[in-house]
């Protein structure tokens, strides 16, 4: 019986037979046989050159601004409101190439018959509102992302994927949560990934807020340990109580161990916090978890060469020093600064800073900009119970928010008499930040102030809301934001009421 040829072998005589060159296949690329010409498949199958500084640089060649504005807290649509000072905001971030905010809240839809979450969070109304704003890119991942329960993060994503806006930062799990995911605008695409800045003190309490084994919707979190500062002395005092206390482990059936996992030459763990020698008492330390800080940075290496331009922002309440209370800290955590650094350096083309309810500073770091914290933008409030109930006992300043008798069901809302630690006068300032490159480089930065109701005279249907800052509050904003940067070596001048800062060249601070 006459065998037949394999396959391959046929097709290499038909080759042959239409004259064409016959290769040898060796490693990933595509030599011709000896004797013969340049193969026509080198260029197909022999991979390009990949140069890493070309491919994590910024790729967008036109002029391009990119616009940020930081937790976006909506009751109702506004977009529509025609008070000018308003409207001057809105008019710098429509006019942008991108607009970035945090989505603070999910986004649900009360009619939609798979949801069974709580309601009180942001309604489907506000996905038209963002992007008449100019919002076409937000981040999800922060202490609020699942305040709808799990329904709530995939209806949060599809709404926000069938209204076309760009998010990042939750998903089905941990691992999508933390991928990059892209969008596009007429001068090139864009890439965004968005972390949350988890400590054992961070809500919800389960740190992990996600748990891909189970494939729970899951946020992308970036755990980080805080380190309390104390002096040499204050440290062998510590270590002196740990001793005493360690000296009962022979007594009990499953000691702890004798030094903590972890545990460095001149740090301290005892009564569950750690503590580490330093200069100033009273200030914090934080060490990132290397596992999450591993996972995030190869999300923005891969996101950046998928895409011509690089967002990543993080959602960090966390505060610098131990005596200062919850999110209202301007100075800003050192791992932070790490992260930012480390961003840039692996492709980002802009770092943007929220969740702190204050403004932090501004650096230019290898001709990017990271801004620190920007502050809220808009943060709508709940009615007040004592005017909603007028028996309602508001609670004095640090008593269980809901002690005293409540005699009007309040549908899972928290009145304002609860939001006392966000009503302080810093709270109620902002910055819309704008970029603008050529040329693939950083040659301007503008920070435009916003007041969100600061002098207290407004309604409470207005508190919250953003609007121009008055020349005196914008001077005063500016200067803050110029003493808050200069530890960053950033210049700022105020021109206009509108901070400025100018690159002089490519790299500079």
């Amino acid at each position: 019986m006459k065998k037949c040829k394999p396959r391959r072998t046929q097709r290499n005589l038909k080759l042959l037979a239409a004259g064409l060159s016959v290769f040898v296949l060796v490693g990933a690329g595509v030599i011709p046989a000896k004797g013969q010409g340049p193969g026509i498949l080198d260029s197909v199958l022999t991979p390009p050159h990949l140069d890493a500084a070309k491919e994590l640089a910024m790729k967008i060649p036109e002029p391009f601004t990119f616009a940020a504005v930081g937790d976006i807290n909506l009751r109702h649509p506004i977009s529509q409101l025609d008070n000018p000072r308003f409207q001057a905001l809105i008019s710098v971030m429509r006019t942008a190439d991108m607009t970035y905010a945090d989505l603070e809240q999910p986004i649900i839809d009360d009619t939609d018959p798979n949801y069974h979450g709580p309601r009180g969070v942001h309604d489907k109304s506000v996905i038209e509102d963002l992007k008449l704003m100019g919002i076409r890119v937000v981040t999800t991942a922060n202490n609020n992302a699942k305040a709808g329960g799990n329904d709530g993060i995939f209806l949060t994503i599809r709404l926000l994927e069938d209204a076309g806006i760009t998010y990042a930062g939750t998903g089905k799990d941990i691992t999508e949560a933390r991928q990059a995911q892209y969008g596009s605008t007429p001068k090139g695409s864009i890439g965004v990934v968005g972390t949350y800045a988890m400590d054992p003190g961070s809500w919800p309490p389960d740190a992990r807020v996600s748990d891909a084994r189970n494939n729970w919707p899951g946020v992308n979190p970036l755990h980080v340990t805080p380190y309390n500062i104390v002096t040499p002395e204050q440290m062998a005092s510590l270590r002196k109580i740990r001793e005493a206390s360690y000296a009962h482990r022979s007594e009990v059936n499953v000691p702890v161990a004798a030094v903590p996992p972890g545990e460095g030459p001149n740090e301290l763990f005892l009564m569950g916090s750690w503590f580490k020698e330093g200069d100033t008492t009273g200030a914090i330390s934080y060490k990132m978890d290397r596992s999450d800080l591993a996972g995030i940075i190869q999300s923005i290496r891969y996101g950046k060469q998928k895409s011509d331009f690089m967002i990543v922002a993080v959602h960090c309440h966390q505060n610098s020093f131990s005596y200062q209370a919850y999110s209202h800290d301007n100075s800003t955590p050192d791992f932070l600064i790490a992260l930012a650094h480390l961003a840039i350096d692996s492709g980002a083309d802009v770092f943007v800073g929220t969740g702190v309810h204050t403004m932090r500073g501004v650096e230019i770091y290898k001709g990017k900009p990271i801004f620190y914290g920007v502050g809220n933008f808009f943060i709508h409030s709940e009615p007040s119970m004592s005017i909603t109930d007028p028996s309602y006992h508001a609670p004095a300043q640090g008593e269980y928010p809901w002690g005293g008798p409540i005699t009007v069901p309040t549908a899972g809302y928290a009145p304002s008499e609860h939001n006392r630690d966000i009503w302080a006068p810093d709270n109620m300032e902002a910055m819309l930040t704008t970029s603008r490159y050529e040329g693939g480089k950083l040659v301007e930065v503008r920070l435009y102030p916003a007041d969100l109701g600061i002098d207290g005279t407004r309604p409470l249907s207005e508190i919250g809301t953003p609007l121009e800052a008055s020349p005196e509050m914008a001077q005063r904003i500016l200067k803050h934001v110029q003493e808050m940067s200069k530890p960053f070596g950033t210049t700022i001048s105020i021109e206009n009421n509108v901070g400025v800062i100018r690159i002089a060249s490519a790299g500079s601070n």
